[in-house]
Order: structure tokens, then sequence, then C-alpha cells
């Protein structure tokens, strides 16, 4: 049994500043945070995982899942990490050829020395009374009135013109009119390039105005991901699924009645419920595999959800799993996910690697924690920051489902909107 040890912390937003600047003194830490969204939100409403007792990094090596499922089997407590977006070579007959700028291993998963769980104005420590009071001491010591240093020398550029862009969306629309697909998602990248970068600050500025339901923070030696991600991938619990793709954003209104109008015509919008419907569709699919013959279901179909910045169209897929199917087997057989690939979906995947420009890496992943118990959550990395710091390269990757009914320009315009739902807080 692993000692835990609980304590009240009076003013939670004072303290969760404090114990993610003492959880950056050290190489490696998470931060998962529900930030309260809504019943979309996470399984866990504020967790840092601090410190790594061992971990698991791989980037060519084969069997990437398999050796997650081991790795979690000898773990003694939960494990936090990622999945890279191109772990689809390794269950596709596919390859990325793009040139790859942050340089992050496909799998990184690792078990933390320290975790708190912050919950009910309580903070939860798996450690000793002893052990827990000092670590509570020396977070409660932290001084956050000196400022912390902020990037001002962010200068932007896209990987992809406007130009180009527009004319790859032709090209696109061109093979769906030819059936070579019926829904692809394109994504562009935004960079800069600095050494000058404030993570934490930047996570925390970010995350006190976006809000998002599946908002994480990953430090890891001289990589660092910067999540405020809407979209759940999938949950598992108690050999049941869940995941809720994400199809259809528009920009929130600026007064009620403004919003309120927004809303429905983001409900009514038939290109939207054509995407949305399209990877419902595709989640099944991949369920399917792993689900009771019988138990695959839609919960709702064209949820309309709002956020700080946005609006969203949110459907909700579930199942139950096979007796024979090891949870994180369903994981690898829904990934990755359908809302950032297209359909069908190898093909999709295909397209992707021939019309983009970088290497999607982490990007378009799922980052989130798998327990003893083999529950897990994971989220969809869009919304995402990815720092190197060692090189001194951030990236911010954009995009969205692309259907023979797009408009070039909008979709255009939808990438600029999603980009400054983040970028806006850097200054």
């Amino acid at each position: 049994m692993v000692e835990q040890s609980s304590f009240s912390i009076g003013e939670v937003s004072l303290f969760k500043r404090k114990l993610l600047h003492w959880a950056n003194q050290f190489k490696v830490f998470i931060c998962l945070d529900n930030n309260e969204a809504s019943h979309l939100s996470s399984s866990v409403e504020f967790v840092v995982g601090v410190d790594k007792v061992r971990e698991l990094s791989l980037t060519n090596e084969a069997l990437q899942f398999k050796q997650l499922e081991e790795f979690q089997h000898t773990s003694s407590g939960s494990i936090y990490g990622y999945l890279a977006y191109d772990l689809k070579n390794e269950l596709e007959q596919l390859h990325s050829k793009n040139p790859d700028h942050l340089e992050m291993p496909n799998t990184y998963f690792f078990e933390p020395r320290y975790t708190f769980h912050v919950s009910d104005g309580r903070c939860t420590i798996n450690r000793s009374t002893l052990e827990s009071i000092q670590l509570m001491d020396q977070i409660n010591a932290i001084d956050l009135t000196a400022p912390m240093e902020r990037s001002n020398d962010l200068e932007w550029k896209s990987r992809m013109s406007k130009e180009a862009y527009i004319q790859h969306l032709k090209s696109i629309k061109n093979d769906i009119l030819e059936g070579t697909v019926y829904e692809l998602n394109f994504c562009r990248e935004l960079y800069a390039n600095t050494h000058n970068f404030n993570s934490l600050a930047a996570f925390l500025k970010i995350n006190e105005n976006a809000k998002a339901p599946f908002s994480a923070y990953l430090k890891m030696l001289n990589h660092h991901v910067l999540s405020f991600s809407p979209e759940r991938f999938m949950k598992h619990e108690n050999r049941k699924i869940i995941s809720q793709p994400i199809k259809g954003t528009l920009k929130k209104g600026s007064n009620l009645k403004e919003n309120k109008k927004r809303k429905l015509d983001l409900f009514n919008d038939e290109k939207e419920r054509a995407e949305n419907v399209m990877i419902v569709d595709l989640v099944r699919n991949d369920f399917a595999k792993s689900a009771l013959p019988g138990t695959v279901k839609v919960d709702e179909l064209f949820g309309i959800y709002e956020f700080e910045n946005i609006i969203q169209m949110i459907s909700t897929v579930s199942a139950h799993l096979k007796q024979d199917i090891h949870p994180l087997q369903a994981l690898r057989n829904a990934y990755p996910m359908g809302s950032m690939t297209g359909a069908p979906k190898v093909m999709a995947m295909h397209l992707i690697d021939h019309y983009e420009q970088v290497k999607r890496g982490v990007y378009s992943g799922a980052l989130g924690y798998i327990n003893t118990d083999l529950s897990y959550d994971f989220n969809v990395l869009i919304r995402t920051l990815i720092f190197n710091e060692k090189k001194g390269y951030l990236s911010l990757q954009v995009g969205g489902a692309i259907t023979y009914d797009a408009i070039p320009e909008n979709e255009w315009e939808e990438t600029l909107v999603k980009a400054n739902s983040i970028l806006k807080y850097l200054g």
C-alpha cells in the first residue's frame, strides 16, 4: 500500500501556482488540469507528478505499445506521458518523410517520485506524513512576488504561405472528388526561433485564460509541451471506453445574444455536421475492434459546448471491452484518433504526410495517464505549444477537417482563430 498524506491548502489557485514553481526545479514533471470545465473535463481535477523514478523513452524502437504495456505493468504507481502522432508508422504501412524540427521521442512515459492531487481544497501526496509536511513547507515558502521573465522576442512565421495552403486545399478537394478520401485533417505550422521563452510563465498565463478541460504541461529535460486541449481522445474505466471527437469550431460571440445565435448556427451547419458524423463513424469503427458486439453506441451527437474563447461541436462514443482485450490494446486499436486523420484513416494519414510540410511528432498525439488498475484518460494534443529549449525552437500547429464543401479562405481563417486562441496571451 502506497503511503498518502492529505492537507488543507487554503487559497487553491495560489497553492497551485506555488506547486508548479516548486516542481519546475526538477528536470521532469507533469501537470494535468481540468479547470473544472464541465462534464467533458479530465478525470483528475489537478495533478502534478514530479521527478522520475523510471521512464520509458522510445523513438524508433519496434512494438512501442507492447513496451508501454510492460512498463505500466511493472510500475508501482500511475504513469504519465504521451504518444506521438507518428506511432502510426508502427501500426500501418506508413512513414514520415517531413522534417522533424522538435526532435522528441515517439513514446514518453514516466513514473513520478512525487504526486500531488489537488481536489476540494485539499492536496494529497504519495508520501508519509513527515515527508509530506516537509514538502508542503517547501512549496508554501515559494515566493511569487518576483515577476517571471516573459518572452518579448517572439516573431511567429508560418511554415506554409496562405497561397500554398489554399492550393493544397484545392488538391485535397480534388482527392475527395475522386474518392481517394472523403475527409482529411490538414494542418500547418507556426514557429518562432527563441532562446528566451519561459515555458512555465506561458503555461500559467494561457491556462488561466483559456481554461481548457484537458490542459497539461510536461517538462522533460529540454523539451516542453504546453497543451490547452478541449478534446478527449479516449478514457477507460471498468472495461468501458469513451471518446469525444470534436469537429466544428466557431469564435464566441461578443455578447449573450450573438453567442446564442452562433451556437445555433454551429449546430445547424450542414458542413460541420457532416464532418462530425464522419469522425463519429470512424471512432465507432475503431471501437468495434475492441468492443463486445452491440455495445458501441453514440451517447451524444452534435453536442454544442462553449469554452472561454470558442464554441465547439462535440460528440460522445462509448463501448464495453471484450473480455480478451487488454485496455491498452483498445488504445492501440483506436490510435491515432480519427479527428486528427480523416477517413478512410490509412489513406488520410498517407495524404497528410504528402501535403503537410513538417513532421507532426507530438502534435495531434495524445497525453495523459495510466493508473495501476489500467484506468486511463488521454487528451488530443491540439491547441498545443511545443518548445525545444536546446534548439530555441517553438512550434504551434493548427488545422481542421477538410471535406468537399470546404471553402479554402474560410479554412485558412479557422486556423487563424485557433492559433489566436493561444497566441494572443503571449503578447
